[in-house]
């Protein structure tokens, strides 16, 4: 049985209803699409930003680090200088007190070698009645 044309009219135009709606939902997912392009296009500027920002970041801190290297290395040069005049006074202090011990038991023996010597005259002189020659 062949279809009478207002029931072919009524499929074309229900065809045409269907290839409309279908259509309106490609053209609604393509501006979708669109939308996340610019979004992620936008999100991919931020982010290339962003690594660029830690990038100089990081060479600002390499950088920060070398210098303290330096300042360090400066320092421990510094103080094995000072260790070793820290040394060569302790080692000079040490002698000092050993020449200063020294020091007293010679004062002390010269004390008593004059003082005796001074009794030998003394004894002298009042033995004979005259001083020594």
């Amino acid at each position: 049985m062949a279809a009478s044309n207002d029931q072919i009219y009524k499929l074309l135009a229900e065809f045409n209803g269907k290839l409309g709606e279908l259509t309106g939902t490609l053209k609604a997912v393509d501006d979708k699409v669109g939308d996340i392009r610019d979004d992620m296009s936008t999100s991919e500027t931020a982010s290339a930003a962003y690594r660029a920002g830690i990038r100089d970041e990081i060479g600002k801190i390499v950088l920060r680090q070398t210098h303290l290297e330096a300042d360090v290395s400066s320092i421990a040069q510094r103080v094995e200088e000072m260790q070793a005049v820290t040394v060569e006074v302790t080692t000079l202090r040490t002698k000092a007190q050993g020449a200063g011990t020294a020091g007293r038991w010679l004062i002390r023996i010269g004390i008593s070698i004059v003082g005796a010597a001074g009794w030998l005259v003394g004894v002298y002189t009042y033995l004979t009645g005259r001083p020594p020659p």
